[in-house]
């Protein structure tokens, strides 16, 4: 299972980004990272770059929900929810570079992650019919310690032969991950009934999960590239690769002193291996560094081979061959005007957690239960962009579009027990009425596309700059809810302008304004329309003497309309801060800080996917001062640059490489 207190990132400004890469989390929490970098150059031959980071980081978070499961009776939930959870990771990452003699190169490079998590929750769940009439109401306590690695390494190796332009590699690469996961729950729930007479069934749950997960993935790459004339080439290459992920689930009872008592309905086994070969061939010209074309065709075989050993015996072999077209063309037309197009072609394989038929009972009102069946997904991506830049008149236009298209879409189904007689699964479950059972399906029709324009130019008579966007997005989303067929459309217009002053280094202003409209249509027997709208609006004005005082000010409005009742917000998030820097040439700053001087600061958000609209608000840091001293280190010297290009870095040796922990 997931972190049952972790969240993602929902709203609720605070300072500005930083160099170490902190994944965001919903709630108030402290950060403890470290980062460093290491460089240099060992005699002609040999170049090292290796970094390293830690971070640690403790999250607090009280949050409601509010969810509404859209069919003929709509479900309702509300959700209160206290939780605390503490993360830490090491990451190390390496590149050697090794050039044996003027026509041969290796290249090495690994990356190690070494991750933890321990998190407890509370929270309470109540549903209801749109009656008003109540289904279920539910405590639970939950407590979970999860650890993990990855261990990746590629090494390549390429040899330029004396004719200009012909190049063979050779890479290999290997991954190696394992997850473990305990996680505690006991919780009471109650499950109401009305017919015939109006009662109630209560029940308890104390169990005790311990999950394994782990992952070893092999695979090479065998690079041509042959030159075609002065300007082209071809390029031949093939990737082998097969992945092979185990996951042991083990469920214990609780027997009065400890979790003893082993729940083989509830336990698992499962081995899942995929073998693929792909092989291609691209034809690449480029008539100058302003004009290149490529266009290519990759055929790929596949098994998606699964096989349960526990507690019953059960294997699913399916092989799959698709044929991957790929294009890219870039032009720059001149100094002002260039222009780019990409077409790309891809197949996605489902999980190991997705494929496993076990059913999760951890949340017995949301049970859970993978799908051995599914198959690979394809996807179909097109993008592009056009920009003109007049640097003399200060002027820019940006267009982009991106669109994307899937079969086989890993979605799910999502059946919710309405009538007063309850659903039941085997011998040993029975789902509730109010309870759910999600299962991963394949669906066609996925789309995607997103659209954004920028245009900026300079206001004179302020001494600024104006940048005017629009955009427009939209999904299709294809689902099931009560076997019956859903399509949710999401579509997100918004437009926004920001003024922002140029004036001197003594007076800075930005005002910005930013609206997003939000609609979402989910259709099955009957279709339902949910709008609401997002608007942002700010100013900053920042202010310096000449003898080194200043003074900050950023005030923003958030407002929220069309979500759940107390959702609907509106909210001012005032930050502020005086200065002085000093030192010679000023490289020192001596700076105190407020955060949200009016203590108004929100976090909230709204999705909607498969007919179930949710709304979230989670806590977030408020109030706070902050006393800040800076040393700007002066630049000692221009490096020299590096004498490699992206011709002399390794290329992407392909094939699917598992991910990290889902922490």
């Amino acid at each position: 299972g997931g972190n049952r207190g972790g969240g993602g990132g929902m709203g609720g400004r605070g300072g500005g980004g930083n160099n170490f890469s902190v994944g965001q989390a919903a709630g108030i929490s402290k950060t403890n990272a470290l980062g460093v970098n290491f460089s240099n150059k060992y005699g002609p031959k040999l170049n090292l770059t290796a970094s390293y980071f830690f971070n640690q980081s403790n999250i607090n978070n009280n949050s409601a929900r509010t969810e509404e499961v859209q069919a003929d009776t709509s479900l309702f939930t509300e959700q209160q929810s206290q939780s605390y959870t503490k993360n830490y990771n090491h990451r190390f990452n390496m590149r050697l570079e090794y050039k044996i003699d003027s026509s041969n190169m290796i290249y090495f490079i690994p990356n190690v992650s070494f991750q933890g998590n321990n998190s407890s929750s509370m929270t309470n769940t109540q549903g209801y019919l749109e009656t008003g009439d109540s289904t279920t109401n539910s405590n639970v306590m939950s407590d979970a310690n999860r650890k993990g690695y990855n261990i990746r390494n590629n090494i390549m190796w390429r040899h330029n032969f004396a004719k200009r332009g012909r190049i063979f590699s050779l890479g290999f690469n290997t991954t190696h991950s394992r997850n473990t996961g305990e996680v505690i729950a006991d919780g009471d729930y109650r499950f109401y009934k009305y017919s015939p007479i109006y009662s109630f069934e209560d029940s308890l749950q104390n169990r005790f999960n311990d999950n394994l997960t782990s992952t070893a993935a092999y695979g090479a790459n065998f690079t041509y590239v042959e030159p075609i004339g002065k300007k082209g080439q071809l390029q031949f290459e093939y990737n082998p690769n097969i992945q092979k992920s185990k996951s042991d689930q083990q469920a214990f009872n609780f027997d009065g002193s400890k979790y003893s008592v082993f729940d083989s309905t509830f336990s698992n086994k499962f081995d899942n291996t995929i073998t693929t070969h792909r092989g291609g061939i691209t034809y690449r010209f480029q008539e100058s560094r302003d004009a290149q074309f490529s266009i290519g065709l990759n055929a790929q075989s596949a098994r998606l081979e699964s096989d349960r050993t526990f507690p019953t015996v059960s294997k699913v072999d399916q092989s799959f061959f698709d044929f991957l077209p790929n294009a890219m063309y870039r032009k720059k037309f001149n100094a002002k005007n260039s222009v780019r197009l990409f077409y790309r072609a891809n197949v996605n394989f489902p999980s190991v957690n997705q494929l496993q038929d076990v059913y999760d009972i951890s949340n017995p009102l949301r049970v859970s239960v993978g799908n051995p069946g599914l198959k690979q997904s394809n996807t179909h991506f097109l993008g592009g962009g056009y920009t003109y830049t007049n640097s003399k008149k200060g002027n820019s236009l940006f267009i982009n579009f991106f669109g994307q298209t899937a079969n086989d879409y890993i979605s799910n189904a999502i059946y919710t027990v309405r009538r007063d007689a309850d659903s039941v699964l085997n011998s040993s479950l029975t789902l509730k009425k109010g309870s759910q059972l999600s299962k991963p399906v394949n669906l066609d029709g996925y789309r995607s596309l997103r659209s954004f324009v920028t245009y900026s130019m300079p206001l004179k008579f302020i001494k600024s700059n104006i940048n005017l966007n629009a955009g427009i997005s939209y999904s299709r989303l294809p689902g099931l809810i009560d076997y019956q067929e859903t399509i949710t459309d999401n579509v997100v217009y918004n437009a926004g302008v920001v003024v922002a002053s140029n004036i001197n280094e003594f007076v800075d202003f930005n005002v910005n304004y930013n609206v997003n409209f939000n609609n979402a249509k989910t259709t099955a027997k009957t279709t339902t329309d949910n709008n609401f709208v997002n608007q942002t609006a700010g100013a900053t004005l920042n202010l310096l003497n000449k003898k080194g005082w200043f003074v900050q000010n950023d005030v923003i409005n958030q407002s929220y309309t069309g979500l759940s009742a107390g959702f609907n917000q509106s909210y001012w998030l005032w930050n502020a801060a005086i200065g002085k820097k000093f030192l010679k040439n000023r490289v020192g700053e001596l700076k105190l800080s407020v955060f949200d001087l009016l203590k108004q600061n929100q976090a909230i958000s709204r999705t909607v996917e498969n007919g179930i609209i949710t709304d979230v608000q989670s806590l977030v840091l408020q109030q706070y001062f902050m006393l800040t001293f800076t040393y700007n280190l002066k630049n000692f010297g221009t490096p020299k640059r590096a004498a490699n290009n992206d011709e002399d870095g390794p290329r992407n040796m392909g094939g699917g490489r598992p991910g990290g922990m889902g922490f």
